[in-house]
This record gives C-alpha cells, structure tokens and sequence, in this order.
C-alpha cells in the first residue's frame, strides 16, 4: 500500500535539489558514570586523560585541515574554534587538579565540568552563544568517548537523505565525504554551523522541521528543496518528475555558469560593475581566482588574532598581507580592520549583555591605540604594489572617522620620517553597517574614497532582530523597505560625492537581490566566492535599463512580503534554474 506524501515547511539552511532514499541518523550519545578511584589508580587516570586529549586533537586536526583545504573561511574556522577550545589551558588545569583532589574518574569530571559551561551560556538568549555550546559539546563528547575509546559512526553506504534530531559539524563534515545526497534536521537555524556547513559544501539542507525523524523512516523516499525549506515524504508522481525537470534545468544552467569565469560581469547595454570575493585565509585564494573574482572586497584579517589568542605583531601581520597582495597582483584586495568583539569575543572581554551593541570594531581599535597603530603600519609596508585598500568597521559618525584618520595621517608620517615606502594614494573606505551612518553619510563621504555597505549588521541594527535567534529569524528581512531604502541613500550619496560604493554583507551574494541592487546603482558586489559565477550569469543577462526599472518599482513598495514576491517571480521567469518553483500546500499540508 502506498505511503501518503507529507510535505514539511522548515528553513532553508542550503540551497539546491535532491532526491533519494532516507537514512535516519541517531547519534549514539556517551554516558558517564561518576566512580572514585583510588590513590594508585590517579596517575594512570591522568595518563588516560592526556592520551585521550591527545587523540582529540588529532582527529580535529584532521578534520580542521581537511576543511581548510575544501570549505570557506567561515566553514573551517568552526573547527579552529573547536581546537582552542580543546587546548584551554584553564579547563585543562582545573580537569587535573579536580583528579588530584577529587579522586573521581576523567569522563566524570569532564562531563561535570561541561555543566557549568552549559550553565553559563544558557544564561544568554544569544542564539550565537548557544551554537558555542554545541561546540562545547561536541569538543567534551570526542574527550569522553576516546577515554572510553568509543567510536563515532558517521557515515552510511550509498546515496541518501540524512534525517536527523540535529547535526553537529563534524557529523556534517563526515558524511559529506561519503555520497549524501542532503541533510534535514528537526532542530537548528540558518546560522547554525551545519548550515554554514551544507552551504560551503553545496549539500541542500533544510532545517527547524521539528517532526521529521518522527515521520521518516530510513528508505523512505524524500525530495529535500533547500531554496524553499521542504522536504517531501513519500512524493508523488507529479512531483517527483517536476522535481526531477529542475535538477536537469539546474544541471544544465551550472554547465553554463563553467563558461563565465573569464567574462566581465557587464550587463547587455554596456553597464559594468565588478564582482570581488568575500575571503579570510590564504588559502582561500586560489579558489577565488577560479570563480572568476576581480578582487578581494573583504578580507577579514580577525582570523590572525582567533588563531594566536592574541593580537599579532605588526611583523607577523606584515608578512601576511604582503603575501596576499603578491597573490592577487594586479587585483585589488581590500583588509578590514580588526573586527573583534559581538561574535568574535576577546577572552579577557568584560562580559557584556549585548555584545553586538558594545565594545566591537573600530570602538575597541580606538580603545587599544597601540595594537591600531601596529596593524595600520603593517598595512600600509604591504602596499607598495598600489594594489591595496583599507575599510574601518562599525563606524558610527564623523568625530568617529576623523580620529581614526587622524591616527592613519600619523602612522603614514612615522613611515615616511623612518623611510619606509608605501603607497601614499592608497584609497581609504568604510564599512555603512550602523544606521547612524547612513544619515551621516554626506559628511562622511567628505573623508574617504569608498564605502561597503555591510549588509549583515546594517539589518540586523535597523530591524532591531539579533540576526544569530531563531526564534525570531523570520524578522531578519534584508528585503524590508528600510533596508532598501538605507542603501539607496548610501550609494546616491556616495555617487554624489565621486565614491564607488561596493557592498560585502551576504545580500552581496542573494541571487534574488542582484537585479535589484544593480538597478540601485550598486558598484561592486563582494561575496561568497562560489556564487560569483551565478551573479555573473544575472548580470550579464539582463540590461541596466531593466534592472532600473526593476529597482524603481521595488523602492514603492511598502512590505517585505510584496517585494520577495515580485523579486521571486521575476527571477522565476527569467532564471527558473536558481529559484526553483513554490509548490502548492507547502505548510505542512498532508496530500492524499
């Protein structure tokens, strides 16, 4: 007897189409059990424990390195957070001293000692915070399992769907090597690190179904739409050959996005804007120059502080930069200024309740002159090829702007005094990401050579929604018309003034924007560097006189709602192969 099609709504954490059988996944969990020893059995405890320490870091090493070498920036710096965590000399040192003191088992102490960071974090309501538990988590349960040496299992043979309550990142890593077809999970966000994951690896993934390992069976037949956040069990006909249509259309369409890299990304009357990459580890470039980039329009040097532990040396940064200037010769690449603070917390930070509202970015910068001053100098020795830029973060204001160049004016007279060369023309721009800037941005458009509009936060600040909680992701719209309209303001402004306005937020990215954003007079587009080929493609299919117009009749509109629907049926008439077709019923509705 045939099975009934049950369609499920959740988020589309990664885009794409599969269709295959289902494997439900269980993660089998580790169990401890508290047991005092005795003083002959403390040694071989704590040498129990640095083995098992030391397998761990092995095996995230491996993990780290094979993410490094395939994913992202943002992909592979979760399991370098995993890595600092597991080497914390504090935990370390308080696991050996309760061992000493307490006489209990290393498994034991290790769980218990995870409690009181899960009590901590649970404290906060940021959803961010809380994707660190699970990395916590994940961290203490590879220690616990190599001293019980227990195996984890994450893989399955042959083609399937993984269903899942939730996925930690290695577990999305493992699979991807072998033939997964996509992931669905009852819990998680779009931000959490297996989504972040299935995206860096182009695996569809759809995630917050809520019931799905309830409804699955391992064998079941699924088609999972990560553009649209379903998965259909059990399908019909109709909607397994229509399904089957579009992965042919989109097979076809990728074959013709391979043709594009060596194009210019200019549109069919003669209107040209250019398409960067978006990027953080050397490492990465190489991949950048392949998807047809023209630049680096944001390289977040953060990563030289998250790897140390502390901040580097002008020296260490020197040498760096350097490199990625000779890698990109002649292109252009543009370092953003250390960033840390919000989601890239300091270690001996004070504790802040909103931390994305406090000490971060350029604040912090102005707070620690001397670390400013070493990464501006080092900034300004790499550029001696003119193929260098410098962005300053979360500026707010002119006396903001004026005392950062202020400082930037006396590092170039200390260089100039010492004889260091540089380039005394490089452009200076600034990052529109707090709303206060854009209200400002005539005065400031008086003071620098660019601005990048950086989407993530600039939403994020408008909308009052911490971009990082699922429980109100729905209101984290990039497509409101107060979004819209701030970034029309900033790049009519910057035109006004003679500024090229270029944007790196992830909307740089969203093929259902590039029309639209073109059409706003947008310069350049900085983004995830996979998705260059197929903001190409857009670009070059249609006109700028079009996209005008497209763009006119967006910015009256009043509601997010209309303006996704326009956009969508817009793209759908004219790229089918990227936004695949809205199926009747799609809430949840249980089809005869």
């Amino acid at each position: 007897m045939a099975k009934q099609e049950i369609i499920l709504k959740g988020l589309p954490a990664s885009g794409g189409i599969a269709i295959g059988p289902a494997y439900v996944y269980e993660r089998e969990e580790v169990y401890v059990s508290q047991r005092i020893l005795t003083e002959n059995e403390v040694e071989r405890e704590l040498h129990l424990l640095e083995e098992a320490m030391m397998r761990s870091r092995h095996q995230l090493e491996k993990i780290a390195t094979f993410a490094r070498e395939t994913l992202d920036s943002d992909a592979a710096q979760i399991f370098e957070g995993q890595l600092l965590m597991l080497d914390d000399p504090e935990m370390r040192k308080a696991l050996d001293q309760r061992l000493r003191h307490e006489k209990k088992n290393a498994d034991f102490l290790i769980y218990d000692e995870l409690k009181k960071y899960r009590a901590m974090l649970n404290e906060s309501r940021n959803e961010l915070l809380r994707e660190r538990m699970v990395d916590i988590d994940e961290v203490g349960q590879r220690i616990i399992r190599n001293l019980q040496k227990k195996r984890l299992h994450s893989t399955v043979e042959g083609e399937h769907v993984i269903i899942a309550n939730s996925l930690t990142p290695s577990d999305t890593l493992l699979f991807s090597r072998n033939d997964v077809l996509g992931f669905a999970t009852d819990l998680g966000g779009i931000t959490s690190h297996a989504a972040i994951l299935s995206r860096s690896l182009k695996i569809p993934a759809v995630t917050a179904l809520h019931t799905v390992t309830a409804m699955v069976e391992t064998g079941d037949e699924v088609i999972i739409d990560g553009q649209r956040g379903l998965l259909i069990i059990n399908p019909c006909d109709e909607h397994r050959l229509d399904y089957h249509r579009k992965i042919k259309r989109i097979e076809r369409f990728e074959s013709e996005l391979k043709g594009l890299v060596d194009l210019p990304s200019v549109t069919q009357d003669g209107h040209k804007v250019e398409l960067s990459a978006n990027a953080e580890f050397i490492n990465e470039l190489e991949y950048v120059v392949t998807q047809g980039s023209k630049g680096i329009g944001l390289y977040r040097t953060e990563h030289l502080y998250i790897e140390k532990g502390d901040f580097p040396s002008e020296q260490e940064q020197y040498i760096e930069y350097s490199e990625i200037a000779h890698m990109m010769y002649p292109q252009q690449v543009i370092f953003r200024t250390f960033d840390i603070g919000g989601d890239k917390l300091l270690d001996s930070a004070v504790k802040e309740s909103n931390p994305f509202l406090g000490w971060r970015g350029i604040r912090m910068m102005l707070d620690k002159p001397v670390i400013f001053r070493q990464q501006l100098r080092a900034m300004l020795r790499a550029s001696t090829m003119k193929n260098i830029k410098i962005m300053f973060p979360m500026i707010s204001g002119v006396a903001e702007l004026r005392e950062v160049l202020n400082m930037l004016e006396d590092v170039r007279g200390e260089l100039r005094d010492e004889g260091i060369s540089f380039d005394e023309s490089m452009q200076i721009g600034l990052m529109i990401e707090v709303p206060s800037a854009v209200f400002v941005a005539d005065e400031l458009a008086q003071h620098v050579d660019f601005f990048s509009i950086g989407t993530n936060d600039l939403v994020q600040y408008l909308m009052a929604v911490d971009r990082n909680n699922e429980l109100i992701a729905d209101l984290y719209q990039e497509l409101h018309p107060a979004v819209l309209r701030a970034i029309k303001i900033t790049i009519d402004t910057g035109h006004r003034h003679g500024l090229w306005v270029g944007m790196c937020g992830e909307m740089a990215g969203n093929p259902l924007a590039t029309v639209l954003l073109l059409g706003l007079g947008l310069d350049e587009f900085s983004m995830v560097p996979s998705v260059i080929p197929e903001v190409k493609k857009i670009i070059r299919s249609t006109t700028y006189t079009e996209a005008k117009g497209i763009a006119q009749e967006v910015l009256q509109k009043s509601n997010s709602l209309d303006i996704r629907t326009f956009l969508t049926e817009y793209m759908e008439q004219r790229y089918p192969e990227l936004l695949v077709g809205m199926l009747n019923g799609d809430n949840g509705v249980v089809h005869e």
